[in-house]
């Protein structure tokens, strides 16, 4: 019956990566996890996922100056550019919280925008402004697709270090010698931080299974 499975039963997770980068090591560290590759904007994303929870996993743009690369956002709530705020899951959100500060990372749960397009410049001052702490482009939108949403998005640039929006499409972007200095940059952190990401999943998890026992 399903009201007689625990709130917080892995067997029920899907984790949605946007990228190769973003799923590798959710891959490699969280095996026994459904993991989806669904493209930026979940473009590649062909169905809902089929179980009841859904994790949205990867990398973020932050908007607030003070909280630095790597920090870590599991947001309570998420909203689309329209200002709809909807709640993340209480559960999986408060359990992965917890992973998070057990592996010392530093970690916030201010709201996260899902935009449409990379956000930059005044932009992030703006929704800084209203109350939101980062932007992904996936969080919102599966949040009309499964009942329950948990996110772990690692801040990967910040409105003091802000990325060019040209790597939305990598392969285009690594061709450009303007992006090189900035490739170098982007090839030592973003693995550190998508790695991050899933070793709080993968924390969370055996904190589960510690509590089920």
């Amino acid at each position: 019956m399903e009201e007689d499975r625990p709130a917080l039963d892995p067997d029920e997770v899907t984790v949605v990566a946007a990228t190769a980068n973003e799923a590798r090591p959710v891959r490699r560290l969280v095996p026994q996890l459904r993991l989806v590759r669904a493209g930026i904007g979940l473009a590649d994303l062909g169905a809902a996922p089929s179980t009841q929870v859904a994790f949205s996993v990867g990398l973020a743009g932050g908007f607030d100056p003070e909280l630095a690369p790597g920090t870590v956002v599991i947001p309570r709530e998420v909203a689309r550019e329209d200002g709809v705020m909807m709640a993340c899951d209480v559960a999986w959100s408060t359990a992965l919280e917890h992973a998070s500060l057990r592996l010392g990372f530093p970690t916030v749960t201010e709201p996260l925008l899902c935009a449409a397009a990379v956000v930059t410049h005044a932009g992030r001052a703006t929704w800084f402004a209203k109350g939101f702490a980062a932007v992904d482009m996936e969080t919102a939108l599966l949040t009309g697709m499964v009942p329950r949403v948990a996110a772990v998005r690692v801040i990967l640039d910040t409105p003091l270090h802000e990325i060019s929006p040209a790597w939305v499409h990598p392969r285009r972007a690594a061709a450009d010698p303007r992006n090189w200095r900035e490739m170098a940059w982007l090839a030592r952190w973003v693995p550190r931080y998508t790695k991050r990401a899933a070793l709080v999943i993968a924390a969370a998890l055996e904190d589960v299974a510690r509590g089920s026992r």
